[in-house]
């Protein structure tokens, strides 16, 4: 039979195929193996764990072996489009004397899949150097997204090595001070005079910079093109707390993330509102002062779509009335654990122009929605064009209180109530009676008071239903069977 099909046919066997039966596939025969390589256009590989008690002594064989490992593998795949290259070597392990990553990458760069790489996530245990970085461009050189874990030292200018790099994330892995080589931070001062050619890059993630790290100066000037900027866990902005070079490439921002930045929240902050004219997203995560949030909604509030608090402990009932005071277009609202809002502001803002354009409320983790009865039935009887709500992990959440929200909302097409765990079979018979038309998604994740068999009942009689998030013990054969059906998805 084998001999019968063609290459062609086998192949299109193989794209119909799920990626959890391919061990499965590769074992038919050599010529089933080979084809599904030749298929592979994504591949996700985790690469041995350096011995940290012989780094200082056996860095450069592990290197090179494993080295050499990964590119007998590469050579089995020639038209991967991703690779992803993790290490499970955890951080507290590293010595003194670090391995160098550069041979792993040349090896990705001497593949033969190199020239057709798109997205490369290169996170080994080890730092890569410019230098190295330089010498793989002239083979990556489709390379659209690249995030790496280490750059040692901090020197940008590879970046212009790479022409059509759209998406660039550094994930700063060594937080702890380590002794390096001296010879690392020679030439780390970027001289002012270079030309400024404005890079491609559209998107930028940036995680672990500290307070005293330079070098990033020379990136802010030449990202005109920027429009998503990401920091997590950052003490500083790598350019000095007196230089121009960062507020240069917010200009043209549309989505800004600040992930337990504490120590610059307020600088950038302010910075965006100056700057970031049109900004429609705002991700702030454990960090920015009462006077800076509020400036901000007061000068970028009317231009937001996205508003996502986590953590922030200085919003007030006053920032949600400065955005109720706004001829906003606010689609999506998403605040967690936000203690010191109270449900006379979120009323505000909810009969507000701005309220009435919301078509997504999450409310995660807030002890208003526990606190005030009612609040959650006001707020979408206001929100009329609300579609999707999350109030997971509202621990006391009562069915009386979903219920009388279900009873008002007319379009929703996703909730998730994960570990609300009072939450019993009485919720989901809600759905069914109010959003039997129109629900799509649901997480019910953690929720001991809903059983299997109110689970039947939703699969069974919901008609739009395509996605439930639920333990799999809770997943009866009878349900398995009414999902593959309906093709709705369980997870």
């Amino acid at each position: 039979m084998d001999a019968v099909l063609c290459d062609e046919l086998i192949e299109e066997i193989l794209q119909r195929v799920p990626s959890s039966s391919s061990p499965s596939v590769s074992l038919v025969s050599k010529r089933w193996l080979f084809l599904l390589r030749s298929a592979t256009t994504s591949l996700s590989l985790r690469i041995p764990r350096q011995n940290a008690n012989n780094l200082s002594t056996d860095a450069s064989t592990n290197t090179n072996t494993t080295a050499s490992l990964l590119s007998n593998i590469l050579s089995h795949y020639p038209f991967l489009s991703s690779l992803t290259i993790v290490s499970s070597n955890p951080e507290e392990n590293l010595t003194a004397t670090l391995p160098s990553s550069d041979n792993l990458l040349w090896s990705i760069a001497n593949a033969p899949c190199s020239k057709l790489l798109s997205d490369l996530r290169f996170l080994p245990d080890a730092p890569v150097s410019p230098a190295a970085l330089v010498a793989a461009a002239s083979s990556l050189t489709r390379l659209t997204s690249l995030h790496i874990t280490s750059l040692l030292p901090l020197d940008f200018r590879w970046l212009t090595r790479f022409p059509f790099l759209k998406s660039f994330a550094l994930v700063n892995t060594f937080s702890k001070p380590i002794n390096l080589n001296p010879n690392l931070y020679q030439n780390l001062e970027i001289e002012e005079s270079e030309p400024l050619i404005s890079l491609p890059i559209e998107s930028i993630s940036l995680s672990g910079i500290r307070a005293k790290d330079r070098g990033l100066g020379w990136l802010w000037r030449r990202c005109t093109r920027l429009r998503w900027l990401q920091l997590r866990a950052c003490e500083g902005t790598g350019d000095g707390p007196t230089s121009a070079a960062f507020s240069n490439c917010l200009t043209g921002l549309v989505g800004l993330e600040l992930r337990t930045c504490r120590a610059i929240a307020d600088r950038v902050l302010l910075l965006a509102a100056d700057r970031s004219r049109n900004l429609a997203s705002l991700l702030l995560y454990d960090g920015g002062s009462r006077d800076a949030l509020h400036l901000f909604i007061n000068r970028r509030g009317a231009a937001l779509r996205t508003l996502d608090l986590r953590l922030p402990l200085d919003l007030h009932n006053d920032h949600l009335l400065a955005m109720a005071g706004e001829e906003s277009g606010l689609a999506a609202l998403r605040l967690q654990s936000c203690c010191l809002v109270t449900g006379d502001g979120l009323r505000s803002l909810a009969r507000a122009p701005a309220g009435a354009a919301i078509e997504e409320l999450a409310l995660v983790n807030c002890d208003v929605v526990e606190r005030e009865p009612g609040l959650l039935t006001f707020m979408v009887q206001s929100m009329r064009r609300l579609k999707r709500v999350d109030l997971s992990h509202n621990e006391t959440l009562s069915d009386k209180e979903i219920g009388a929200m279900l009873a008002s909302c007319q379009n929703l097409v996703e909730i998730r109530l994960r570990g609300c765990r009072v939450l019993t079979d009485a919720s989901l018979d809600s759905l069914i009676k109010h959003c039997c038309k129109t629900l799509e998604i649901i997480d019910i994740t953690r929720c001991a008071g809903i059983g299997g068999n109110a689970i039947e009942r939703l699969l069974g009689e919901m008609n739009q239903l395509r996605e439930v998030t639920v333990e799999e013990n809770k997943v009866s054969e009878v349900a398995k069977a009414i999902a593959a059906q309906k093709g709705i998805n369980i997870g």
